[in-house]
């Protein structure tokens, strides 16, 4: 077995620079800043820049781009190779057995954890993004023309009575990374799902949302999981003194038992925004009122908060006072219309800034960079939930 030992891994940043020009290649101000800034060293080097990435730091000049590459396969050219004894068989059975091969071995990334780090890396630096296609299955490396494609794609098949599940799935994926980019560049929700048709459902703000992060089990597993461990507090605080507690308890009496789980799951989300001393108002409208504000508020079609807790009745999600998309029942609503702040990247607004932050890191756990820890006042509140 061969070991390579290049030369060319040793070199720092710097060094790296000095041996380029050294080479003839003339490194300007703004090509030696892109070194430094993407931390561009021997190391890097030696490890394989694409040719996105070379491009990147010769941006104009294909002449150094070409040159560049002539230096480095010159420095691989040039490696010492260390010729290691071949270990006996008895003695690298014995090593197999410390050591387990690093697909078996959960200490080592999976795949789908290399490629979850990879579109995490594309969404923040796109100019490492391959123009053309490279045979990965990642969506890395999709551009104007691929995209466009899987639009259409999404399109047709939302125009059909039965779409096909899988594909949409599939070209979603394949779009994440820059769907992502077009929203947080400013793109308009009624352009985003103009565009992506399917973040016109339910469904589809659940598939975003676990998109944008990942967990083990669903986003809606998590929900209802999540708010069922608090369910039977809060109804026990909110039915002392929440104004709604009568038709809560008038819908209750006259259910079937089968039907009392999802009724208390309803009621639940109606009162969730009263125990935080937050008005329900803000996050669900009756029919009759137009929610003109650029949040997601929940619209019922029917002025009677009795069939909102029994589960019948239509009802929509705004954003803006355009409706994005129709559900079947008031939980579906409340998850969808929690989704949408994640998907179309809006913050939360003051007067509801304690029930989400409540939903976001309570009940389905997700903490975001730069969150700030809990305020004590809202501790306090959910250490009565629990």
């Amino acid at each position: 077995m061969s070991v390579n030992c290049p030369s060319l891994s040793s070199f720092s940043t710097d060094e790296l620079i000095l041996k380029i020009i050294e080479a003839g290649i003339q490194i300007n101000e703004e090509e030696a800043r892109k070194f430094r800034e993407n931390d561009v060293d021997g190391e890097t080097v030696d490890c394989g820049l694409t040719e996105a990435m070379v491009g990147y730091l010769f941006d104009g000049s294909f002449k150094k781009q070409l040159k560049f590459q002539q230096f480095v396969r010159h420095y691989k050219e040039n490696e010492t190779i260390v010729v290691l004894e071949p270990v006996p068989v008895k003695v690298a059975q014995s090593t197999a057995d410390l050591q387990p091969h690093p697909s078996t071995d959960p200490r080592y990334p999976t795949n789908a954890e290399y490629i979850q780090v990879a579109k995490a890396l594309m969404v923040k630096y796109p100019f490492l993004r391959d123009k053309e296609g490279n045979g990965y299955e990642t969506c890395v490396g999709e551009d104007s023309t691929s995209v466009e494609a899987h639009v259409n794609v999404l399109q047709s098949e939302y125009q059909k009575k039965h779409p096909d599940i899988s594909t949409v799935k599939d070209r979603m994926a394949r779009t994440f990374s820059w769907r992502r980019r077009e929203i947080m560049e400013g793109m308009s929700v009624e352009d985003v799902v103009k565009k992506y048709p399917y973040l016109r459902t339910p469904n589809g703000f659940f598939d975003e949302i676990d998109r944008i992060h990942p967990s083990p089990s669903s986003f809606c597993h998590r929900f209802r999981d999540g708010f069922a461990r608090v369910l039977s507090n809060m109804l026990k605080l909110a039915t002392a003194k929440s104004p709604l507690a009568k038709q809560y308890t008038e819908t209750r009496q006259d259910a079937m038992a089968e039907d009392l789980p999802d009724i208390d799951l309803r009621a639940g989300l109606i009162f969730l925004p009263f125990i935080f001393r937050e008005k329900i108002e803000h996050y669900i409208t009756m029919k009759e009122e137009d929610p003109a504000t650029p949040f997601p508020t929940i619209q019922l079609m029917e002025n009677d908060w009795k069939m909102a807790i029994i589960g019948r009745g239509y009802s929509v999600v705004k954003v803006d006072g355009m409706v994005v998309c129709q559900c079947t029942s008031l939980d579906e609503d409340f998850m969808t219309a929690f989704c949408m702040y994640f998907t179309f990247n809006i913050t939360y607004p003051p007067h509801l800034k304690n029930t989400l932050t409540f939903l976001q890191r309570s009940i389905v756990n997700i903490v975001e960079e730069g969150d700030k820890p809990l305020p004590v006042t809202l501790l306090r509140m959910i250490n009565l939930l629990y």
